[in-house]
């Protein structure tokens, strides 16, 4: 199943071939968590949405129209369950604190598996401080930034239904944002990755 691109899996699941729907949840499930953790601040819920997203998906693919891009889709129904579950929760859209040691970053996808114990504390202390300044931006923005690292602007703007150019502006404005936080704080990281 690995070797099918999304269109394809789409049409094996119609088929009844469930091999299909597990190869999309491997496909995106850690895209889409890292996704949800950037605006939840929060591990168990992120995990609850993540749940209640492959739930959706797995009951509405068979309706799916392969028109529009799987990606896109599973983000555009990532976004909008988690709205619901503020609304359902009467949470604030504010940061939450993580819970228990584990945090996700833009940076975790680095592969460490070669690396020494050293390097791994010296990239982990790095990411980190990026998480630490990321926290400070506003959710708009740490989504746009949580999303790029995903996605195209193409595939964000059809996401949100916004203009391209508008959310180059904003994605530009946060990356500055994030440059001055990290300037100030920590001038190593700022200078090592935000060239």
């Amino acid at each position: 199943m690995k070797h099918l691109n999304d269109s394809e899996l789409v049409s094996c699941f119609k088929q009844g071939n469930s091999a299909a729907f597990e190869e999309i949840v491997m496909r995106y499930q850690a895209q889409l968590y890292t996704y949800t953790l950037s605006i939840t601040k929060n591990t168990d819920a992120s995990s609850d949405i993540l749940q209640d997203v492959f739930i959706r998906v797995y009951k509405t693919l068979g309706r799916y129209s392969e028109e529009n891009k799987l990606k896109n889709w599973l983000f555009t129904l990532t976004r909008n369950i988690t709205m619901d579950y503020f609304r359902k929760n009467n949470a604030k859209l504010l940061p939450l604190e993580y819970q228990g040691d584990e945090e996700l970053s833009l940076l975790d996808t680095i592969a460490e598996s070669n690396s020494q114990p050293l390097d791994i504390a010296v990239t982990n202390d790095k990411n980190r401080k990026i998480n630490e300044a990321l926290k400070k931006l506003s959710v708009d923005e740490r989504e746009l930034i949580t999303l790029k690292d995903s996605m195209t602007f193409q595939e964000i703007a059809e996401m949100q239904n916004k203009p391209i150019g508008t959310l180059l502006s904003k994605f530009n404005r946060a990356l500055k944002k994030l440059k001055t936080i990290l300037m100030e704080y920590e001038p190593e990281v700022c200078n090592e990755y935000m060239r």
